[in-house]
């Protein structure tokens, strides 16, 4: 398994920045994402479904589900992939309470197979290079009050 790791401080309290990220209206806002979307009803907790719209190469777009495995308010959410990707890809998030800020862990790993797994180290690469850029978009945002 391949797994990267970002990490980013934002000038918030944690309930600020947890609900943010879990309003999912919220997401193409900071993100690359283009929209994503609950598909299961009800307050978010393990077990709930989103279907994401992101960019790929050549202007096209992809499609993918994620579940989520782990909610704990204010201190974790975890995810892993329902389909869309070639492969298994587990995010997590860990939410660490400062005095006047929120620390964010954010880690994934790709389980590449067959002719993919070749292709884990650059696909971290890319991914990492890419979320961190949607991650001070959202430090910034949060930070300014956009968001």
């Amino acid at each position: 398994m391949s797994t990267t790791s970002l990490t980013v401080t934002i000038r918030r309290p944690v309930e600020d920045v947890f609900g943010v990220l879990t309003h999912l209206e919220n997401a193409a806002r900071w993100s690359h994402a283009v929209e994503e979307t609950l598909l299961t009803p009800g307050p978010m907790g393990v077990g709930t479904q989103r279907r994401a719209i992101v960019p790929t190469f050549g202007g096209r777009t992809m499609e993918n589900v994620m579940e989520l495995t782990e909610f704990v308010p204010n201190r974790t959410l975890a995810m892993r992939s329902i389909s869309g990707f070639p492969f298994e890809v587990g995010i997590r998030i860990d939410f660490v309470r400062g005095d006047d800020d929120t620390r964010l862990d954010w880690s994934v790993s790709f389980e590449p197979r067959g002719l993919f797994k070749p292709t884990a180290p650059l696909l971290l690469l890319i991914y990492k290079r890419s979320f961190a850029k949607d991650l001070q978009k959202l430090k910034a945002m949060m930070e300014s009050g956009e968001l």
